[in-house]
Parts: C-alpha cells; sequence; structure tokens
C-alpha cells in the first residue's frame, strides 16, 4: 500500500516582539488573506477573544483599585 499524501496549510510566524500590535497585526492579515470565505468567523472570534481578554484585564484592576481603597482606608 503506497502512503497517503498528507496536505496542510500552515504559517510559518516569526515576530518581532518588541512591536506585537503591528506583527499580530500582519498575522491577522495573512490568515485573512488566505481563508478570505471565513473573513468574518475569524474576525468574530478574535472580537470575542479579546473582549474577554479585556474583561478580565478591568476586573482584575478593579479588583486592585478596591484593595488600594481598602488599604488606604477609603470608604467607597
Amino acid at each position: 500500500m503506497k502512503p497517503v499524501a498528507k496536505i496542510k496549510s500552515a504559517l510559518d510566524i516569526q515576530m518581532d516582539l518588541t512591536r506585537p500590535v503591528e506583527e499580530l497585526t500582519e498575522v491577522i492579515s495573512a490568515v485573512i488573506a488566505s481563508q478570505p470565505h471565513k473573513r468574518k468567523e475569524i474576525l468574530e472570534g478574535l472580537d470575542i477573544a479579546v473582549g474577554n481578554a479585556l474583561a478580565e484585564i478591568q476586573a482584575q484592576e478593579e479588583k486592585d483599585q478596591k484593595t488600594d481603597d481598602d488599604s488606604s482606608g477609603k470608604v467607597s
């Protein structure tokens, strides 16, 4: 029996982590360009992931602020 061909789409990425926003934007653009029929699905998924990450950051900031207020004797 002959080996079955395996075809895989892959994007090898090297990023300059000193420019994360620009680099991630380029990666997102490259992925969308390779999957134009899934553009909306990709962007909606990213929107949800980014929204969740921002919500976590905001919750932590609010928790930290409350801790700072409590330790300084401020009353909310």
